[in-house]
Order: structure tokens, then C-alpha cells, then sequence
């Protein structure tokens, strides 16, 4: 009851401690078994993050941060419990700044399947009046502060206009998008956080032509890893485009859901897809730009030309 009644009196003290960030800010990234690893700080220390889309909150690893305890729990994506703990912390990413309230649990899986030392997620609550780009081609993460409307407040135009556009829902502050497997019509998470694509288990067979499945690890928050199944996916639309075959693990998703504000899922997308692409996530407009590499990588050269001609 405490934590709770400090979290309401901090969130009535939040417009006083609003911070001034630039209009855009651009972050190189590393890409870790699959995964977006930046490096933030959190009350002036700094370490080694995750960029999860898959996630609301930032989470903090309980090896280098404490919290104060709660009654909720915390569940990974393998459907292991955790115990939740809450801070109030300050987050700094490349100068863009928030005070924020924090998760901290465990993150031993985490840490052994990427053989890093992580300080933590960052989830997407932090970019709510934001525009978010992943740029797998560059490694570059940047952050565009948008007006009321959805627009940038930025007069550099460093990502041009996409090859496609998407509405998205939003269940408890992750980004949901509809898609087409063989002609079925699924609803999946879009989660930079995930190092592999992710159905729930009743889709396995559905969606792919080979029927051949194998067995895989998959780790999450918790200490262990878990063992699921795999297939490959092909003839999955997004939007209108089509997608290379991908691999994707079939796990149970019925807590994953059971935390998204009542909208079910089908599945995740994640690093299987993304990296095909650069995607951008527009949280005031609700909506989801793609370019494949082909794009990317035109739009490059054409404005690196006209820069040299200035």
C-alpha cells in the first residue's frame, strides 16, 4: 500500500521535474545475440541496456539496483514468475532524459545467453510523445520529439518517406500490428527485445509449409532458460510487404497476454523480422513506418549527394 501511494505522489509531482531534451537524438547501438545494446545511465551510472519495444517500463537488473518490494508479480516471456520491485530513478540515452519509475528484478538468463553484464530494459514508456527509429542497417538508434499532432519538431529530415505505413493498437504500452500467415489473419506484438520471432504454442503447424520442428533455448527475465519449440515461417504479409521466411519459437503466451489490457496475441515479431528493415514507431500517431535495406540504403546515397553538392 505504501509503494503504491508513493507511486501516486510521485506521478502528481512529474510535471515539475519534466526535462528539456533535443528535438532529435541519434544513439549507435550493438546488436548481442540478436538484441539492441546501448549504453545508458541511470542516477549517473552507467552501463549496458537492451532496447525492448516489447516492454512499457524501464527494468532494472537487481544485481546493480534496488527496489522497494510490492505485492505484483513480474512475468518473462517463458512464463517464469519474478518478484517486482519499484524505483524512481533518472534515465539519460545519449542526452535525452526522464524521471521514471523502474522495475527491478532478475536478469540471470538474460545475462548468460548474451555473455554481457546488463544494467537493464528500456521499454517504451519513456518515448510516449516520441517518434523511435531502429535502423539495423546503420546500428543507429534516434529519437524525434514530436508537436501534439504526431509531427516532428526536428527540421532535419534524416529518414525519408517509408515503403509502407501501419496502424498499431497499444495493450499495456506495447505496440500491436495485424498481419497475414497463409492467408489467416494474426494480431503480433512488434518487440526489438525478442532475439527471435515468437507464436503461442496452439499457432504451431498453422503458418508454415514444412511441418519440421526442432527444439531451441529461449531466455527471458528469471534464472533459467527454457526450452521451446521452433519452425520456419514463410508467406507472411506485413502490411504490403512480403517476408523471407523466418524462424520463429512456439511458446505459451496465455500470461504474456493476460497482461496487454485485454487485447490477445498471436505472437511476437522480433529480431527475424525487424532486421530486415528499418522501422520506425510513431507513439503520438500510432503508427508504424517500414523501409527495407534496398531503401535504406537508396535514400543514403542519394542524400549523402546532395549533401556533397552543398
Amino acid at each position: 500500500m505504501k509503494t503504491i501511494l508513493l507511486a501516486i505522489a510521485l506521478d502528481l509531482l512529474l510535471p515539475f521535474y519534466s526535462l528539456s531534451n533535443p528535438a532529435v537524438t541519434t544513439i549507435p547501438f550493438q546488436l548481442s545475440r540478436n538484441l539492441i545494446i546501448v549504453q545508458a545511465s541511470v542516477n549517473g551510472k552507467s552501463g549496458l541496456f537492451i532496447m525492448d519495444t516489447g516492454v512499457s517500463e524501464i527494468i532494472l537488473n537487481n544485481r546493480y539496483f534496488y527496489g522497494n518490494p510490492t505485492d505484483d508479480r513480474f512475468y518473462g516471456i517463458s512464463g517464469s514468475e519474478m518478484v517486482k520491485e519499484v524505483d524512481f530513478i533518472r534515465f539519460n540515452l545519449g542526452g535525452f532524459e526522464k524521471q521514471v519509475f523502474a522495475i527491478v528484478t532478475d536478469f540471470s538468463a538474460l545475462e548468460k545467453t548474451s555473455g554481457l553484464e546488463l544494467f537493464g530494459v528500456i521499454g517504451n514508456s519513456i518515448f510516449k510523445n516520441c517518434e523511435l527509429v531502429l535502423d539495423y542497417t546503420f546500428k543507429e538508434l534516434t529519437i524525434y520529439q514530436l508537436n501534439k499532432r504526431g509531427n516532428r519538431l526536428s527540421p532535419k529530415n534524416i529518414h525519408q518517406i517509408p515503403l509502407d505505413t501501419l496502424p498499431f493498437t497499444l495493450g499495456n504500452g506495447v505496440p500491436f500490428i495485424e498481419v497475414l500467415a497463409n492467408g489467416k489473419r494474426l494480431k503480433m506484438s512488434v518487440d526489438s527485445g525478442a532475439s527471435a520471432n515468437v507464436m503461442d504454442i496452439q499457432e504451431i503447424d498453422q503458418n508454415s509449409s514444412t511441418k519440421r520442428v526442432a527444439q531451441q533455448s529461449l531466455a527471458s527475465f528469471g534464472p533459467k532458460e527454457v526450452s521451446v519449440k521452433s519452425q520456419i515461417i514463410e508467406n507472411l504479409m506485413v502490411g504490403n510487404l512480403l517476408c523471407p521466411p523466418m524462424k520463429t519459437l512456439y511458446v505459451n503466451l496465455d500470461h504474456f497476454n493476460k497482461s496487454q489490457s485485454g487485447i490477445k496475441v498471436s505472437g511476437i515479431l522480433g529480431y527475424e523480422f525487424l532486421s530486415n528493415f528499418r522501422v520506425a514507431i510513431n507513439f503520438r500517431k500510432k503508427e508504424i513506418y517500414l523501409w527495407d535495406r534496398e531503401t535504406v540504403e537508396l535514400q543514403w546515397a542519394i542524400a549523402s549527394r546532395n549533401l556533397g553538392k552543398e
